[in-house]
C-alpha cells in the first residue's frame, strides 16, 4: 500500500523539478563566445559566397559543415583538430549513405536506424560527449530527402564534404594564440582508448537502438517516411550522454517546448521575404545563440537550432517558408522526445546529487 504512493511521489517531484527547470540558466562556465564565433563564421561563409555567386543551394548544402564544430569542444584545441576531421568524414558518410538510399524509401528507413545506431555507440562507448548521433542523422535524412526529390548524389555529397572541409581548415585559426601550444596533445590511440562498455554506456546505447527503430518504424508506418529522421533525431538527441531518468524527462520537455517555439520562429522568418545575405545572417545568428546557450538553458538552445535545422532542409529544397512543416515537426518531436522518455525506464532509479556525465576529458586550455 505504501510503495505504490512513494513511486507515484517520486515521478511527480521529477516532473515538478522538470518543469521549474524551464524558468532556470544554469550559471556560465567555461567561456562559449570562442566557440560560437568559430560556428558562426564556419557557417555563414558558404552562404555568403553563395549568396555573391549566386548560388546560394550549394552554400546550403556546406553550411552544414558547421555541424562538426560542437563535437569534441572539451578538449584541448590540438586534440580537437585532431578528432574534428573524423567529426566530418562521418557527416560525409552520412550524406552519402542517405543520398545513396533515399530513392528507396524502405533501404532509407534501414539506414538511417544504421546511422544513429552506429554513431550512437561510438559516442557511448568512447565517450565522445556530445552533440552525439543528433547532426549525422540530420544530415543522412537531409541527403535522403534532396535525392528522393531529384537532386544529384555527386553534388549533395560534393558540397557537404566542402563544407566539412572547411570546418577543419577554420579550427587551425585559433592555433595562432601560443596557449593552445602550452598543452601537449595526446595521441588519437590516447584519446580513443578502447571502449568503455559500463552499465551507463550500455544502457545509453540500448536507449539510442530503440529509439531508433521505433522512431523509424512508427514514422514509416504512420505518419511519412520522409520525416522518419526528424522523429529519430529528436530522440536521439533527448537520450543524450547522461544515463538517468530525471534528465531524460527534463531534456524531453525541454526539447518539446523549444521545438514549439523553434518552429514559431520559423514561421515568423518563413513571412519575411529573406534575400540570400538575409538568409546568411539569420543562420550565423541562430547558429551563435545555439553554441552559446547549449550549455545554459537546453529549451532556449532547442528554440534556436530548429529554426536554423528547419531553414536549411526547406531551403535546400525549396520549402522554406512551408506552413504545413510547423505541425509535422512537432509531432515528430514529441514521438520521438515521448519514446526517448519512456526509454529512460532502462535505467535503475540512481541515487540522490548531480548525474554522471559520459564525457571526454575536461578541457585543459582556453579556447
Amino acid at each position: 500500500m505504501t510503495e505504490e504512493p512513494r513511486r507515484r511521489d517520486i515521478w511527480a517531484g521529477g516532473m515538478r523539478r522538470a518543469v521549474l527547470s524551464l524558468g532556470t540558466i544554469s550559471p556560465p562556465k567555461e567561456p562559449r563566445w570562442p566557440i560560437a564565433l568559430q560556428a558562426t563564421v564556419v557557417i555563414m561563409v558558404p552562404l555568403l559566397i553563395g549568396a555573391a555567386t549566386d548560388h546560394v543551394e550549394y552554400g546550403l548544402l556546406a553550411c552544414v559543415g558547421a555541424f562538426t564544430v560542437p563535437y569534441f569542444a572539451a578538449l584541448p584545441r590540438l586534440e580537437r583538430l585532431r578528432l574534428r576531421p573524423l567529426a566530418g568524414l562521418v557527416l560525409v558518410a552520412s550524406s552519402a549513405l542517405g543520398a545513396t538510399l533515399g530513392p528507396y524509401p524502405a533501404l532509407t528507413g534501414i539506414g538511417l536506424v544504421a546511422v544513429a545506431v552506429a554513431v550512437g555507440a561510438a559516442v557511448h562507448a568512447y565517450r565522445l560527449g556530445p552533440p552525439g548521433p543528433l547532426f549525422p542523422v540530420i544530415v543522412y535524412g537531409m541527403s535522403a530527402h534532396a535525392t528522393a526529390g531529384g537532386e544529384r548524389w555527386g553534388t549533395i555529397v560534393g558540397w557537404v564534404a566542402v563544407g566539412c572541409l572547411w570546418a577543419v581548415v577554420a579550427s587551425v585559426a585559433p592555433l595562432v594564440r601560443r596557449v593552445h601550444w602550452t598543452v601537449e596533445p595526446r595521441s588519437l590511440k590516447e584519446i580513443l582508448a578502447r571502449p568503455e562498455w559500463d552499465r551507463g554506456a550500455k544502457e545509453l546505447f540500448a536507449r539510442t537502438a530503440i529509439v531508433a527503430v521505433l522512431g523509424t518504424a512508427i514514422s514509416m508506418l504512420y505518419t511519412d517516411p520522409e520525416r522518419a529522421y526528424w522523429t529519430v533525431a529528436a530522440g536521439v538527441v533527448v537520450v543524450g550522454i547522461v544515463p538517468g531518468r530525471g534528465i531524460a524527462v527534463n531534456r524531453g520537455l525541454h526539447r518539446t517546448v523549444g521545438t514549439v517555439a523553434g518552429v514559431g520562429v520559423y514561421l515568423l522568418l518563413g513571412n519575411l521575404a529573406m534575400g540570400p545575405w538575409m538568409l546568411a545572417l539569420t543562420l550565423g545568428t541562430l547558429q551563435f545563440i545555439t553554441e552559446l546557450a547549449i550549455t545554459r538553458h537546453y529549451a532556449l538552445t532547442t528554440a534556436a537550432v530548429t529554426p536554423l535545422a528547419l531553414i536549411i532542409v526547406t531551403s535546400a529544397t525549396g520549402d522554406f517558408g512551408t506552413a504545413a512543416v510547423v505541425g509535422e515537426r512537432v509531432l515528430d518531436t514529441v514521438v520521438g522526445a515521448g519514446l526517448a522518455v519512456l526509454t529512460a525506464l532502462i535505467h535503475a532509479p540512481g541515487p540522490s546529487g548531480p548525474p554522471r556525465l559520459n564525457l571526454p576529458p575536461i578541457a585543459r586550455d582556453a579556447d
